[in-house]
């Protein structure tokens, strides 16, 4: 008898499962990206957010969409027959890679409708969930809501605002907030909520330095010395901590401020923005949510340089848009009309 080759082996097998209350909508888009990865078509489309400069269009070859699923796949420990659900669009990069991360790994995907407050099922729990900062809050306000019910949860689209990282933390499940963008197919680097502002790049991933800018290097994806606008400190080849974004620094009497360092450190929840100053060229304001503690949160600056510290405190409640981060310019544009009938 003879021998033949070896049985090639079983490719993990998935199961998506539409919600009676998806619309025809939501289930076009994933089985889009469904039939997409069945046909072996070797590009994919996608268009960036715009959070980093003006939105254009990516042909994503799919070899480096392969490489960044299997990353995230290996760093949380993803098994055939695993349970998460989908709620992110599927023509964002976060959903997109949930949807193939499902189909490479085998996992059972549960499509349910985009909302702030995600839909939920008592008593089912999942293994993996991705989720934005904003659909976090709304769980972490809801006394329905079971964290247990989320082994491993993954953040990202916008930064955790200081007050939500407090909540999160107590969370009894690791809960993981990534750093990437459409450009490196979502998340290159993460860090542990709770556990200290450093990022770690996952296997391959480098980190360099370029004056104040983080650039990013992983051949795998496609992505080689690409030069971000946000600013970071690096501390080795795999680390770094983020500073805030290039495009949003303050430079108030010369110095540069960025606005999300001020943010943390206020551990509340609250917007620092420049507004014009004759005497700083920009003066640092501080906008904290009605009825945080100004005084406990004063004594927390003082951690921090003196040019670092807000020229100015007000309060006023705090618009956001629909990503989930805060509207600066319109914080900006309403400190700036306050301080003038001062």
């Amino acid at each position: 008898m003879s021998r033949g080759r070896p049985p090639k082996p079983r490719a993990p097998k998935a199961e998506i499962e539409f919600s009676a209350a998806c619309s025809a909508s939501r289930r076009r888009e994933v089985q889009v990206v469904v039939d997409w990865w069945q046909s072996d078509a070797p590009t994919w489309t996608l268009h960036t957010s715009g959070s980093t400069g003006a939105p254009k269009e990516l042909v994503l070859q799919r070899a480096h969409i392969v490489a960044s699923a299997q990353a995230t796949i290996a760093a949380f420990d993803l098994r055939e027959g695993q349970r998460s659900p989908l709620l992110l669009a599927a023509t964002t990069a976060g959903g997109f890679m949930m949807v193939v991360r499902a189909l490479i790994a085998g996992l059972r995907l549960d499509v349910l409708p985009v909302e702030r407050r995600p839909a939920t099922r008592p008593g089912l729990r999942y293994d993996f969930v991705a989720l934005v900062p904003e659909q976090a809050a709304a769980l972490a306000a809801d006394p329905s809501f079971n964290p247990k019910d989320y082994r491993c949860t993954l953040l990202g689209g916008a930064d955790v605002r200081p007050e939500l990282e407090a909540q999160l933390a107590s969370w009894p499940r690791p809960i993981y907030h990534g750093f990437g963008m459409t450009e490196t197919l979502t998340h290159v680097a993460l860090r542990q909520i709770g556990k200290g502002r450093t990022y770690r790049g996952l296997p391959g991933v480098l980190f360099a330095q370029k004056g104040e800018a983080l650039v990013v290097d992983d051949p795998s994806r496609g992505v080689r010395g690409l030069v971000t606008t946000d600013a970071a400190k690096v501390l080795s080849a795999n680390e770094f901590e983020w500073l805030g974004r290039l495009d949003g620094a303050v430079v108030s009497g010369g110095k540069k401020i960025f606005p999300e360092v001020v943010e943390a450190a206020s551990g509340a929840e609250g917007v620092a923005v420049g507004v014009p100053s004759t005497e700083w060229g920009q003066a640092l304001v501080w906008v904290g949510a009605p009825g945080v503690d100004l005084a406990s949160i004063a004594q927390k600056w003082e951690a921090l340089p003196s040019w670092q510290r807000p020229k100015h405190v007000l309060q006023h409640a705090i618009p956001y848009l629909a990503s989930g981060k805060p509207d600066r310019q319109a914080v900006a544009r309403w400190a700036a009309q306050e301080l003038a009938l001062r």
